[in-house]
């Protein structure tokens, strides 16, 4: 049997062996349905319709602008109102303590009091501070403006509703695309340390499993070492591959198929090069797991060896998120042809900086040629001790196989 068919077989293993488990199975299932009905959920609600749900604008008779007043208003000044804000609904108010009443009463709708010839105000700390604080700043606005046109009030509206000068953002970035690059190049980074590390850690305690039940001397007097390594690499691949789109993929399709209008048309890319990365990543991160994996034989010794892969991959993922601030600095152009690195930090400068394909490409053949050498140190490891059980095993052991 030659090493293709003989990895393959030994990959198809590995893939039934997790899917034998009901816990993996069940709890993928449990999230996968949680994560799509949470994706569903800004569609239902028309979080981001711009339109009402009939399709189509319906002009509405604004609601009256309540004012409270402290005095009385000249017929001029509240002209000058109505020209501002359109109906406005004015209601006397005593003394000031009457006002701030009026004010902190949310279910009353007063959005400001006016003292005439002194002062607007405004509730501070209401829900209403926002509205308020905007309604007061521009009633405020018009009843000066009335005392420059006290014989025309009515042009104080039109005074104060003129627009003002526009401003451009020089270059073709859409703001909306510009938003969602920034959120995918911050969740990307996460995704790829939470998946990396969980697989990591699949990948040893299997190692571990398959010390512990001796079914690796029967497998090793079959098969050459390097051949199970690698069957198991590639199965645990496919298997957190399919985990990956099982738990991602349906709330993607959702997403895009209630929000498609609102998701900028020069992200969908991305998601491709989130899907490559984590590819290169796994490939690096695994191989170390499974040669480390072979040193120990207890599942409490797992992520103390596995401590200079995590620490490599903790690394990155700073590296990733401090691009995101700074995606064309030097630095950052650096990180992204590391090899550790690249996954986090080519993906953020992809997202951010554009580079040029021959950089990307680059990185990406580095990251791979790590890899590859990394496959055949962790094999000899893997080689040296995964017959080994007790006492955890020194790495010059198992490299010299003594």
């Amino acid at each position: 049997m030659n090493a293709l068919v003989t990895i393959g077989l030994l990959a198809e293993r590995e893939v039934r062996q997790r899917l034998r488990s009901k816990l993996f199975v069940g709890t993928t299932g449990v999230l996968a349905v949680l994560l799509t009905a949470l994706a569903a959920v800004p569609g239902l609600l028309g979080l981001f319709d711009p339109e009402d749900p009939a399709g189509t604008e319906v002009a509405a008779e604004p609601d009256p602008v309540r004012l409270g007043v402290l005095g009385s208003l000249t017929g001029e000044q509240l002209a000058a109102l109505e020209a501002t804000f359109g109906p406005v609904e004015t209601i006397a108010l005593a003394d000031r303590e009457a006002a701030e009443a009026a004010l902190e009463d949310e279910e009353g709708g007063v959005a400001a009091v006016i003292e005439p010839g002194e002062r607007v105000l405004a509730a501070p700390g209401s829900g209403m501070l926002q509205t308020g604080q905007a309604i007061a700043g521009r009633a405020a606005e018009a009843l000066a403006v009335a005392e420059l046109l006290a014989d025309d009030p009515a042009q104080v509206g039109a005074i104060l509703a003129r627009p003002s000068l526009p401003v451009e953002t020089i270059g073709d970035t859409d703001p909306a695309e510009a938003f969602a690059r920034v959120v995918i190049a911050n969740l990307g980074v996460v995704f790829l340390f939470a998946v990396l590390i969980m697989y990591s850690s699949m990948i040893i305690n299997g190692v571990i499993e398959e010390k512990g039940s001796r079914v690796v001397e029967l497998l090793v007097a079959a098969v050459p070492v390097r051949w199970l390594m690698t069957g198991k690499l590639i199965g645990l691949g496919v298997v957190g591959l399919g985990q990956t789109l099982v738990l991602f993929g349906p709330p993607i399709v959702v997403l895009v198929v209630t929000l498609g209008d609102a998701i900028p048309p020069g992200v969908g890319v991305l998601g491709l090069a989130v899907a490559g990365w984590f590819v290169v990543g796994y490939a690096l991160y695994a191989v170390m797991a499974a040669g480390l994996g072979a040193l120990v034989s207890r599942p409490e010794e797992a992520q103390a060896v596995l401590t200079p892969a995590n620490v490599l991959m903790i690394g990155g993922y700073f590296a990733g998120f401090a691009a995101v601030n700074a995606p064309t600095s030097t630095w950052a152009v650096v990180a992204s042809f590391v090899p550790f690195s690249a996954p986090y930090a080519m993906l953020v400068r992809q997202a951010l900086a554009e580079p040029a394909w021959w950089e990307v490409a680059l990185a990406a053949a580095g990251a791979l040629a790590t890899a590859a050498l990394l496959t055949v140190l962790a094999a000899r490891i893997y080689e040296g001790g995964i017959l080994r059980v007790g006492a955890r095993v020194r790495l010059a052991e198992a490299w010299n196989g003594n």
